[in-house]
């Protein structure tokens, strides 16, 4: 994750747009938009646009996989293979990265202190216990450790462990609950178990007493499985589960499981069936998994292993996601399978090369030892598809399922890079071949771009994956952008896309610009036959991630109006798109205006003898001798919030290594010349000045920004022109000028022209068409990113017959700025409407800030 995306969304009241997203009072930007059906493109996908699920913000452990017990097998306290703790911080086996030969210094931060997270004893009425972690009589290999309950007394009270399950335990009145956990004695307990769903103020929502067979014990080393349903008779989001231990004597838990008797499609060891279903709404044609960072690990010892994730929960020994946190493996290999089956998807499955995640450690398995890997897979994909009599085959069918799962392509590796992945890929796409010809291969190609080392070293692939997280605006100026691709013989997979800077946590601006991505996509499907939005799920209660599909909770969810995005295009998909073409007249373009202002990234600074001039009359000069009257400091999320500011020995100082901006209240950036003296004083980078803002971003000239390696002119978090390398000195007076002239921006350093941009147009209609062959219909995708209305001609050729009817689904909201939320959850989804007055030549005007889908019956 880049940096400069922890800052989404940083300027919020005075720099957010006053009144943003209204409507200018204007006439109508006008246009045509032109289909030539006697002219078609590329045959596109059914299966076009897909999912990528990886376990990240709590996709999976407590959200999808409807587990509702955390730590149900007391092992989160441990720390991921090879792994040590150093304070608050694991570190890696400090041995060479796999690309640069050389140990990477990355740790990963490590809060717990609790030996069994999630659980905690209660006692009350005077009851004496005590409970410990305890690895005597495991359970089995893969849960070594269970939790020890000691009871001393119980007086008039109880002892009891409590789980409060991922933020709260959701459970609805009249719902049933399916709990399961194992449990030992050495004799001296003879009382039952005392099951409960409770409120956190001890409200009894279900309850049942169990009790323990006497001996011999029902299963090996002593332990008992037991099992119950809880009937909730009230509705709480935040219930926990409570185990009670009404008599005296020592006891030992593991594996304390419980669910929703409803999952999705009924299955056992299922999924919640509300997101779950949402996902399935989707109609997604394909699922990639385990994940991207999650299908490598931390270290390679970490990575998650698919044959671990099969069979009963209790001999899944979990994975360590590379997020920080412990994943069951409960949403396992099978259960990925069976989700793609139930959902109408194929499946994509992720394998690991032998190396672990490149943005982590970057360890890997020797080379000598990749045969044994690429068998590993070739057993997956045995697992997957291979006959009811085959050796994993017949393991499958042993689940219940002798039918072959629709996995379709293995992806070999996660974005890594160079050479020495590729040489990699090629052992793999090889041996796969000759024994399962069918299996499209997918070679993952770094994190952003096409990585011609690796595509070459590898040579024969069928899909080559790219990732494209983009800030925003870069898809509406960049559209289009596949068209320059070189067609090299192998499809082209857009594994992980969003706009992601800059748009909070994902407003309709972000969806916008998704729309924009994905219009170029299906402009090219005789290059790009896949893609898939990142990442898909969050629960609210942990985010590692900024701008996420869908927002949940223990019991609630939403859908980003992104989500609305994807599911249309993917409802309205055309089989062969048709030559279209757009003329647009844009009202005149909005110069940039807005308060000015400067700041730090990461970084204190100072600043003085600030002077603002229009049209060469100084509208501003400061006196900081005084105070900082007029200057505001603007609170964001990001490291550090809104700075340590004040005035010292007559310079404007923001005292903390923090992101930090302030504003000059009543400023207008239009047309100014802004002149200061800055000076950094300790931190990472240099300085930030303000110029403004256009089309609802901020106009950013970054001095000695990157960790003071390079400036640039950029808006919000996006480059604009061309950066240009070199850093500045602590303890040095720097003479900073920004001149702001229409939607040109310049930055004099020491007065040396150092940076010029002018920021391009984004009020445009996008459009993209196609022929749906199933229905006879033209679709036509209309973008409107302006804030004005567009009075659009569409004409249609190469037709003999159009309908005077069809449909217009609409998705549009009066903001940028607008987003859905728990509160209002359709705040922005789309309308759909009954349309007239069509023909070969009509007219419709696209609502400001909009996506338009029209289907027109043709012949």
């Amino acid at each position: 994750m880049s940096r400069h995306r922890l800052l989404i969304g940083l300027v919020a009241g005075m720099f957010a747009i006053a009144g943003a997203g209204s409507a200018r009072q204007a006439a109508p930007a006008t246009g045509r938009i032109a289909i030539d059906l006697s002219k078609p493109g590329a045959a596109i996908p059914p299966t076009l646009y897909g999912i990528f699920y990886e376990e990240i913000n709590h996709a999976g452990d407590g959200g999808l996989y409807a587990e509702l017990v955390r730590n149900r097998g007391f092992e989160d306290a441990n720390l991921p293979p090879t792994c040590v703790r150093d304070g608050n911080f694991i570190v890696p086996p400090r041995t060479p990265h796999f690309d640069t030969g050389k140990p990477n210094d990355w740790r990963l931060r490590w809060d717990v202190d609790n030996p069994y997270p999630s659980w905690r004893l209660v006692t009350t009425g005077g009851a004496q216990a005590s409970i410990d972690l305890s690895t005597d009589v495991p359970l089995n290999d893969a849960t070594p450790h269970s939790l020890a309950v000691n009871v001393s007394s119980t007086g008039t009270g109880r002892a009891a462990v409590v789980n409060e399950g991922y933020w709260g335990i959701g459970v609805v009145a009249g719902a049933e609950y399916r709990l399961s956990f194992f449990v030992r004695t050495d004799g001296s307990y003879r009382a039952p178990v005392v099951a409960a769903l409770e409120s956190t103020d001890g409200q009894v929502l279900a309850r049942q007493s169990l009790i323990m067979t006497p001996a011999p014990p029902a299963t090996a080393r002593g332990w008992q499985r037991m099992n119950a349903v809880l009937r909730a008779t009230v509705t709480d989001p935040k219930a926990q589960l409570v185990l009670a231990f009404p008599g005296a004597g020592r006891v030992w838990l593991d594996m304390v499981s419980l669910f929703p008797a409803r999952t999705f499609k009924g299955r056992e060891n299922g999924l919640r069936p509300d997101l779950a279903q949402l996902v399935a709404d989707m109609k997604p044609g394909f699922i990639r998994g385990p994940g991207g960072c999650f299908a490598e690990g931390i270290t390679i010892e970490s990575r998650p292993q698919w044959k671990r994730s099969l069979g009963p929960i209790e001999t899944r020994s979990g994975t360590y996601s590379p997020w920080g946190y412990w994943s069951t493996d409960g949403f396992g290999y099978h259960e990925f399978l069976q989700f793609a089956e139930d959902i109408g998807a194929d499946a994509l499955w992720v394998a690991n090369v032998g190396v672990s995640c490149s943005f982590r450690s970057g360890t890997f398995l020797a080379d000598e030892e990749v045969p044994a890997l690429i068998e590993d897979t070739l057993d997956a994909i045995e697992y997957a598809i291979g006959p009811a009599t085959s050796t994993w085959g017949a393991v499958r069918a042993k689940r219940g399922h002798p039918a072959a799962f629709p996995l379709k392509y293995i992806e070999i590796g996660n974005e890594q890079q160079g050479a020495r992945y590729g040489e990699r890929v090629a052992r793999f796409e090889r041996t796969i071949k000759a024994r399962y010809p069918r299996i499209k291969t997918v070679l993952s190609s770094w994190i952003a771009g096409l990585d011609r080392r690796a595509i070459d070293a590898a040579g024969k692939v069928d899909v080559v994956d790219e990732h494209a997280y983009k800030p925003l605006n870069w898809a509406i100026e960049n559209f289009d952008s596949f068209a320059s691709y070189k067609r090299e013989g192998w499809d082209l997979y857009i594994g992980e896309f969003a706009t992601n800077a800059g748009v909070g946590r994902g407003n309709w601006a972000a969806a916008m610009n998704d729309a924009a991505y994905m219009m170029s996509v299906e402009k090219n499907t005789d290059l790009v036959k896949m893609a898939s939005y990142a990442p898909l799920l969050e629960n609210v209660n942990h985010r590692d991630w900024e701008v996420n599909m869908i927002h949940f909770d223990s019991s609630r969810l939403f859908a980003r109006a992104t989500y609305y995005v994807q599911k249309l295009f993917a409802e309205h998909l055309p089989s062969r798109s048709a030559a279209t073409s757009v003329t647009y007249t844009p009202a005149s373009a909005r110069p940039i205006t807005g308060p000015v202002g400067v700041g730090t990234w990461n970084t204190a600074a100072e600043f003085k003898d600030v002077r603002v001039e229009r049209n060469g009359k100084t509208v501003y000069q400061s006196d900081f001798g005084v105070g900082a009257r007029g200057w505001t400091p603007i609170t964001g999320r990001g490291q550090g919030g809104r700075g340590t500011w004040s005035v010292e020995e007559g310079a404007y100082r923001q005292s903390a290594n923090a992101v930090a901006f302030s504003f000059l209240a009543d400023s207008n950036g239009q047309d100014v010349t802004i002149s200061l003296k800055a000076r950094k004083l300790s931190g990472a980078e240099g300085f930030l000045v303000f110029g403004g803002q256009v089309d609802e971003r901020r106009v950013q000239w970054n001095v000695a920004g990157w960790n003071n390696t390079q400036s640039a002119i950029q808006a919000g978090d996006a480059i604009v022109g061309r950066a240009v390398r070199g850093g500045i000195e602590t303890g040095r007076w720097y003479d900073l000028r920004l001149d702001v002239r229409g939607r040109t921006v310049r930055g004099y350093l020491d007065g040396q022209l150092l940076n010029e941009a002018t920021y391009p147009r984004i009020d445009t209609v996008l459009a993209i068409a196609g022929r749906d062959a199933r229905r006879g219909d033209v679709i036509v995708k209309a973008l409107n990113t302006s804030d004005v209305p567009a009075a659009m001609t569409f004409e249609l050729g190469g037709v003999t017959t159009v309908s005077a009817t069809g449909t217009l689904t609409v998705l549009a909201s009066a903001s940028l700025l607008d987003e859905n939320s728990f509160e209002a959850p359709a705040k922005i989804v789309p309308v759909t409407t009954s349309i007239g007055g069509l023909g070969r030549s009509f007219t419709r005007t696209l609502p400001p800030y909009s996506l338009s889908i029209i289907r027109v019956p043709v012949r």
